[in-house]
């Protein structure tokens, strides 16, 4: 199996030398580049499974880079951590990196976030958008759960959310329908779903379980994902009402929200089971907002 790979893009050497032990320990491939122009000309040719970014850069500077990743349809979703000496400069930023490093660059901090990535790397390497839903894939939303919780754990009184949605008497659905048609009702609930939410969102489908996922990225208060979840569910709804085949079917939604004290994105994903368990029985209005501190005194 091939190695993933990572550019580091950065014109002090000591850096490069640290950051390049780092991903070199975790299984990565690294290349190194010290013009932002000839970095620009390689991520084009070749793109690779995550960008560690300088943004004062000869050549090219940083944020051009950046700017012109995003305008891409090929580079877009490539993750891409900034380090830079000057936070105030990166606060102003056109367009926001996956995760921002300041120099100098705790090592601790570094090798957590390239662990965090272990855990995650078949999602660095396979297509991101799922053939059915045209959503992202389940392990591509695991790589930006990862980078979400790193940002959080920078600054402890951030939050962001999970919301979740999935379907009632899903199985009864699977028994009535051939495959294609059952390929074609999450396709429609798909588009339904995507409908209520920012075309930017990172959405997804997880075929294994065949439930919904998004994420809620700094949440200033428990009302608004809550709001978002309403309207997630007014719009799935409308799509059911239309597709129940007589088997009163139902959309059920919650939102986890999640603070620096989860240690990985198993554990967010376990209290997503969780909360998706006490919605299927009824323990809980539908939507809902859980919290880890809920769950665990349950």
């Amino acid at each position: 199996m091939s190695k993933p790979v990572a550019y580091i893009i950065e014109d002090d050497r000591d850096v490069v030398a640290l950051f390049r032990h780092v991903l070199d320990i975790a299984g990565y491939q690294t290349e190194i580049m010290l013009d932002g122009k000839d970095a620009m000309d390689r991520i084009d040719a070749f793109q690779p499974n995550i960008v560690l970014l300088d943004l004062q850069l000869p050549g090219m500077s940083g944020v051009d880079i950046l700017t012109r990743m995003r305008a891409d349809d090929r580079m877009r979703n490539i993750p891409v951590v900034v380090i830079t000496a000057y936070p105030v400069y990166a606060a102003s930023l056109p367009v926001e990196p996956d995760l921002l490093l300041q120099k100098p660059v705790d090592i601790n901090q570094l090798s957590s976030l390239v662990q965090r990535l272990q855990a995650t790397q078949g999602g660095l390497r396979e297509p991101v958008h799922d053939v059915v839903t045209g959503l992202y894939t389940f392990s591509f939303f695991t790589v930006r759960l990862t980078f979400a919780l790193e940002r959080i754990k920078q600054n402890e009184l951030r939050h962001f959310g999970v919301l979740f949605a999935d379907v009632s008497q899903v199985y009864e659905l699977r028994k009535k329908l051939h495959t294609d048609d059952l390929n074609g009702f999450f396709r429609g609930l798909a588009d339904h779903f995507k409908a209520a939410l920012r075309p930017t969102d990172t959405m997804a489908w997880s075929p294994r379980d065949e439930y919904f996922l998004t994420l809620i990225e700094d949440i200033p208060s428990p009302e608004v994902p809550l709001r978002i979840a309403g309207r997630v569910r007014d719009s799935m709804k409308k799509f059911i009402d239309d597709n129940d085949y007589g088997l009163g079917l139902r959309a059920n939604l919650g939102v986890l929200l999640c603070d620096s004290e989860y240690e990985d994105t198993q554990q967010i994903m376990r209290d997503v089971d969780i909360a998706r368990g006490y919605l299927r029985d009824g323990l809980y209005t539908n939507p809902s907002i859980f919290d880890r501190e809920m769950l665990k005194k349950k």
